[in-house]
């Protein structure tokens, strides 16, 4: 009986081509010895040889092998890949023989299958064979071959397709109809399984390795950083992942958005006329100062080895939100350098006075709230709430606060009237505030000086009629 392999997959999706090599680490040593009968014992797998007849190679860690009638034998993967969601390569050291007919009653857990035909090589898309190139001469089963089967299972199934690549020799074999190296997969699986066999011949090797993902760009996996940035050009609306520690150098394109997480070791040239988007994680933040949390407003410095003359932007993560970055950052060397502050919106949510908000002027606002309140303003968990607590705490001078910014005062500066120097009013007392005259208010408000419901000229001349006495007569602050 002459054999045929099946592999039951749980497959992958787009291949990546790059100057830096794929990363692959094993998970699966399909023969890592053979018993004296012939039994072989597996790494990372468990073998299922029911109803099959061994023998083993002399001299080597090999076997030969005949299963009855169409029975499988079967190699069950046990081992957790170190990824999921990027390439896995099975390399064989297998003979390979013609089957005569071809099977049409496949296991419906066979993902794909490779076999030889009528001297033709054919794989199984999981619903129907697909011709691939014929066979060379000298090419049959008195000698082991190399069989390379690349799976690729990249993002989500099913928007992305998975597909199997055979290589014989270490020659890709290519689809007949269209001269893909390709097999497109009906599968929607995302992982191996195992692999199995029925037949007859000698197998001397099965090992199973994943390609590691370096980068991910809009939901795929890449084994390097540069076929990610190469995806990346062609539309930058999208975020490009690092997610492994990669010590490539690469340029990226206008409008690229990076989030390095951390793991860019290498360059990134940002070329002059480009603008690029790096955006750190939320441990980058963390303040020098013992005791000060990640995320307090401050300057600080993002380990990412930016090269060129083009704008870097960072965008924060979104833990912090109730955050923003100062103006553009700079980057030197190793590293970027930016300062980030309360977030506006968070200035724009307080509403001291419940209905109004301070905005005016938040530039004036921010100066005000560092200087008199600057624990509250810095913080990493400010909020709205926060700081409308701050603004409407009542202070040394006996207002609240956003009293005292709105009048255009320091919180410890008296508002209590006092008799003006020289009075010569016959009908009136005339006060003052000394601390608001010549002041400059926030503009939030208009305020108006009142005593009992007669509006006052200003500050410096508070007229308190004398036919009434003074008694009831209370000058107060209105905030409009």
């Amino acid at each position: 009986m002459n054999k045929t392999y099946f592999l039951p997959f749980l497959l992958v999706a787009a291949v990546s081509a790059a100057a830096n090599a794929d990363t692959y680490t094993n998970f699966l040593t399909g023969v890592s010895s053979v018993a004296s009968d012939g039994t072989p014992t597996a790494v990372g797998g468990d073998w299922t040889v029911t109803g099959a007849s061994l023998s083993k190679v002399d001299g080597k860690d090999a076997f030969e092998f005949e299963t009855q009638d169409e029975s499988l034998m079967t190699l069950s993967v046990t081992a957790k890949p170190a990824d999921t969601n990027t390439i896995v390569k099975l390399e064989l050291e297998v003979s390979v023989a013609d089957v005569g007919d071809l099977m049409t009653s496949l296991p419906a857990e066979a993902q794909t299958a490779f076999a030889v035909s009528t001297n033709a090589y054919n794989a199984w898309n999981g619903e129907a064979w697909v011709a691939l190139d014929e066979v060379p001469a000298g090419v049959d089963d008195s000698q082991t071959t190399n069989l390379v089967v690349e799976i690729k299972y990249q993002g989500d199934a099913p928007a992305h397709k998975r597909a199997a690549r055979f290589s014989i020799g270490g020659t890709a074999l290519r689809v007949r109809a269209g001269g893909s190296e390709w097999v497109e997969l009906a599968t929607t699986s995302n992982n191996l399984t195992g692999l199995s066999v029925s037949g007859s011949g000698t197998f001397a090797k099965a090992d199973a390795s994943v390609m590691l993902g370096v980068a991910e760009y809009d939901g795929v996996k890449y084994g390097t950083l540069a076929a990610a940035v190469t995806e990346a050009s062609k539309d930058v609306s999208k975020t490009i992942e690092v997610l492994r520690e990669t010590a490539e150098n690469v340029t990226l394109p206008n409008g690229a958005k990076i989030a390095d997480n951390g793991n860019v070791k290498g360059e990134v040239t940002v070329p002059e006329g480009a603008s690029v988007e790096v955006q750190p994680e939320a441990v980058e933040f963390t303040p020098s100062s013992a005791g000060v949390v990640v995320g307090t407003s401050g300057s600080y410095t993002v380990p990412v080895n930016v090269g060129g003359n083009g704008v870097v932007t960072v965008k924060l993560p979104e833990s912090m939100s109730n955050k923003e970055v100062v103006g553009t950052p700079s980057h030197s060397g190793s590293t970027i350098s930016l300062e980030i502050q309360t977030a506006s919106s968070v200035l724009t949510g307080a509403k001291p006075d419940g209905t109004k908000a301070l905005t005016a002027n938040l530039a004036n606002l921010r100066d005000y709230l560092n200087t008199h309140t600057n624990e509250a303003y810095i913080a990493a968990d400010v909020s709205s709430a926060s700081i409308t607590a701050a603004l409407a705490a009542t202070r040394e001078n006996g207002l609240p606060l956003y009293q005292s910014y709105a009048l255009g005062i320091n919180p410890s500066t008296p508002v209590k009237p006092v008799p003006v120097a020289s009075d010569s009013d016959p009908d009136n007392i005339t006060l003052s505030i000394p601390g608001l005259e010549g002041t400059t208010p926030s503009g939030d408000y208009t305020i108006k000086y009142k005593v009992g419901s007669t509006e006052q000229s200003g500050a410096g001349a508070i007229k308190i009629p004398l036919s009434t006495g003074t008694g009831n007569k209370r000058v107060k602050i209105a905030f409009d």
